[in-house]
This record gives C-alpha cells, sequence and structure tokens, in this order.
C-alpha cells in the first residue's frame, strides 16, 4: 500500500472516532441523553462547547485535509491505484455524510438541507454508473471543486458554532442562520453542479441511439 493510500486510509479510519464522538454528546434541544460525562467543555458566556464536539471538529478538518493531500500525493508522485480511485470517493461521501445525518438528527443543520446534499451525491454517483457503461469518465468540473471545498468548510464552522444558547428566537435564529450560510452556498453549488454534470452529459444519459450501439458492441 503506497502512501497515497494509506492517508487515504486514515481518513476512513477517522470517520467511525468523529461519529462515537458526536454520539457520545448530550443533546437537550432533542431530548438526547448521550453520556453525561461527555457534556462538560468550553464554556464562555453563553458560548459553551463540549470536549467531544472540539475533538470532533478537530478530526473533521484533519480528515478533510487528507482529501486534498491524498490526491495530491497521488497525482504528483504517480500513485494513483484503484483502491485510492475508489475509496477515496467512498471516504469522501462517508465522512460528510455521516456528519450531515447527526447534524440533522440534532438540528443542529436544516433536515431538507441534509436530504438535498445526500440525494445529489447519489444522483452524481447514478450519472458516473451510467457514464462508466458507455467507458466515459467523468471529471469533476470547477463548480463541483468549489463546492466541496465550501461543504467542507461549513460543516467545520458548524463543529464549535451551530446551535448555541446564544439563539433565542428559535433553533435555527438570526446568528445560526449566519452560521449556516456555507451550507446554504454548498446547497445552491450542490444543485447546479449536479445540473452541469448531467448537461454535459446529457447525450450520454438520453440518447437511445447510445444505447443500442452500446448493446451492439456487448
Amino acid at each position: 500500500m503506497n502512501l497515497a493510500n494509506k492517508i487515504t486510509l486514515v481518513r476512513i479510519l477517522l470517520i467511525p472516532i468523529i461519529v462515537v464522538l458526536l454520539l457520545l454528546t448530550p443533546m437537550d434541544s432533542v431530548g438526547y441523553n448521550g453520556v453525561d460525562i461527555f457534556r462538560n467543555g468550553i464554556s464562555i458566556g453563553n458560548y459553551q462547547l463540549s470536549w467531544t464536539y472540539l475533538i470532533s471538529g478537530i478530526l473533521f478538518i484533519i480528515a478533510s485535509l487528507t482529501d486534498l493531500l491524498d490526491g495530491y500525493v497521488a497525482r504528483k508522485y504517480n500513485m494513483v491505484t484503484n483502491f485510492g480511485k475508489f475509496f477515496d470517493s467512498i471516504a469522501d461521501k462517508l465522512l460528510t455524510n455521516a456528519v450531515l445525518i447527526i447534524f440533522a438528527c440534532f438540528k443542529i443543520l436544516p433536515i431538507w438541507m441534509c436530504v438535498i446534499l445526500i440525494c445529489r451525491d447519489f444522483i452524481i454517483d447514478v450519472v458516473r454508473q451510467v457514464l462508466a457503461n458507455s467507458t466515459i469518465v467523468m471529471a469533476a468540473n470547477q463548480m463541483g471543486r468549489i463546492r466541496a471545498t465550501v461543504e467542507m468548510i461549513g460543516i467545520s464552522i458548524l463543529f464549535f458554532l451551530g446551535l448555541q444558547s446564544w439563539s433565542n428566537i428559535y433553533e435555527f435564529g438570526l446568528i445560526n442562520q449566519l452560521v449556516l450560510i456555507p451550507m446554504y452556498i454548498t446547497t445552491i453549488l450542490s444543485i447546479l453542479s449536479a445540473g452541469i454534470y448531467m448537461y454535459s452529459n446529457r447525450k450520454v444519459l438520453f440518447d437511445s441511439s447510445m444505447e443500442k450501439t452500446n448493446n451492439e458492441k456487448k
């Protein structure tokens, strides 16, 4: 196993640690008890942050940075492997989607936003599979890369600022809405980038003549 694959593996191993830390943390706003000893943390005025969220947030940032690092190492030192191609994408989706689901359940993130982001990933995977059957590789477009970066930044912020007690209106009050701005941008970019993917490959996706050609080759 080369260095790039080892970095990918580190990201995969960090995922269950992050998830367990989040699930151990009590969340009074939704009546989730968790484990009471993990309630303690930083408290400055109205700002409160449990140690588990602090640690899991730091680990999430590290895991996100490994996503950039393993790709860079693989390309620079010609370490591209089938393992890396498959598990790099899987690790990204497991990392982000697991955290998105937990944040949605704890009302740190709107459920509708979580659904859109996860469904977008599912649609893109389906499109990639269709193109793979036509021996076409779908490269990531620039908007897709920007979306991924903004999403990682937005989720990272939520670890440290999501759903604080300073919101006196309701769980998505004014300040919390400001905290969610990167995730709103992510949602918009997700929809736009998915549309670009599908439009760029519309001939393969919707042209029945190409399907007939592929069947004839078989």
